[in-house]
């Protein structure tokens, strides 16, 4: 058939790394979001068809996995020179690292704040999101950014440490795949996504970063180090927070030791900024108060919800670093609510499962995680890539 043959694998190929050159040469598209759809649809379609053929093992045998390997870095490199695109978050990413290297704590001062006006320039500091509220950027994050700072303190710089980040990251998945007996050409799968690429190394999220050390510490479970294990998964934990559910199902056995150790380090890594001044939460009480985005159960509950006309109550004002934060109990409350009690159920279910087969580590365990972290994306009021 014509969609296996390796000609036609390889001018797709090159078609996909000649759609993300010109991705990278475009600059902010926001206002022109259709060139962005128009580009990427045929990206997609490919993506779509790797999968099915990848699942099937019917790639072509004339094209070896190194080639697959290698397109799919040059695609990467193709957006290093790119602007970011559809997010701001990379300059508060930027932001905070220079504050940090500067000695202040980040989460002390909001970006607007008047004992930070030295530190403003026109390169970044006018492109921050809400700059009136302070990083809600967990602790590792911060010297991550810190890290950044150091290596050059520019976009190119950050992309340059999500790349060597994610070459890590695919060699440990590897690892896990050879462990499972798996054919190796499932990694395409992670590897051609779409949407990985363009946020990673176009948006510049630093989802690349958290997720290396929640699958290190995977991958040490399975190798029954699970000291260490726990270690990477609170590194993971606190630099994207989502990671705490994803990591769930790897807790389960020796459940108490292991939330223990969890928990101690945890404050281990809040202590400095704790101890330097302000427990850091202000941002993250912001985000999880007023952000919404993408949400699409949310947005179907809170339609009907309209409908029936619910009532809506003040609760009360927090003072967060000189921003005052209004509490309601809204429609969004009433969802996160439920949403927290759903979710809470998903995972009560799932570890219960678990139990019965906690002495012996196979595949499952990611399986579960898998259906825990879905569940918290299908529910969440923000969906960021």
């Amino acid at each position: 058939m014509m969609r296996n043959h390796p000609a036609f694998h390889l001018f797709l190929l090159f078609l996909t790394l000649i759609i993300y050159i010109i991705l990278g040469l475009l600059g902010d598209i926001r206002s022109e979001i259709e060139k962005f759809w128009l580009l990427i649809i045929p990206v997609y379609l490919y993506y779509g068809l790797l999968i099915v053929n990848t699942l099937r093992n019917n790639l072509p045998e004339k094209i070896s996995f190194i080639w697959f390997i290698i397109f799919g870095v040059l695609f990467r490199i193709a957006l290093l020179p790119s602007e970011p695109f559809l997010s701001d978050d990379i300059y508060r990413y930027l932001w905070d690292g220079k504050i940090f290297a500067a000695g202040i704590n980040p989460y002390k001062y909001a970006p607007i704040d008047i004992q930070l006006q030295e530190f403003r320039d026109q390169i970044f500091h006018p492109f921050i999101n809400f700059p009136e509220i302070a990083t809600s950027y967990p602790p590792v994050s911060q010297f991550v950014f810190l890290l950044n700072q150091w290596l050059g303190g520019s976009v190119l710089s950050w992309k340059i440490l999500l790349m060597f980040s994610e070459i890590i990251l695919f060699l440990i998945i590897l690892r896990l795949v050879k462990h499972f007996n798996l054919n190796k050409f499932r990694l395409l799968i992670y590897f051609y996504n779409p949407l990985l690429i363009i946020e990673s190394y176009s948006s510049c999220h630093l989802e690349i970063i958290g997720v290396l050390f929640l699958w290190i510490g995977v991958y040490l479970f399975y190798k029954h180090d699970d000291v260490k294990s726990v270690i990477f998964f609170v590194i993971s934990i606190m630099t994207k927070f989502i990671t705490l559910i994803t990591c769930l199902p790897f807790l389960i056995n020796r459940f108490f030791r292991k939330s223990v150790l969890l928990i101690l380090l945890c404050f281990f890594l809040l202590s400095p900024f704790i101890l330097n001044d302000i427990l850091p939460v202000p941002g993250i009480f912001s985000y999880v108060n007023r952000w919404e985005f993408n949400g699409g159960i949310y947005q179907t509950v809170i339609s009907i919800m309209k409908l029936l006309d619910l009532r809506e109550y003040k609760w009360m004002d927090l003072m967060f670093t000189g921003h005052l934060e209004t509490f309601y109990f809204s429609y969004a409350f009433y969802y996160k609510v439920c949403a927290v009690f759903i979710l809470a159920m998903v995972i009560i279910d799932q570890l219960k499962k678990l139990r019965i087969i906690s002495g012996f580590r196979t595949v499952n365990f990611i399986q579960r995680s898998f259906i825990l972290t879905t569940t918290l994306l299908l529910l969440t009021p923000t969906l960021h890539p």
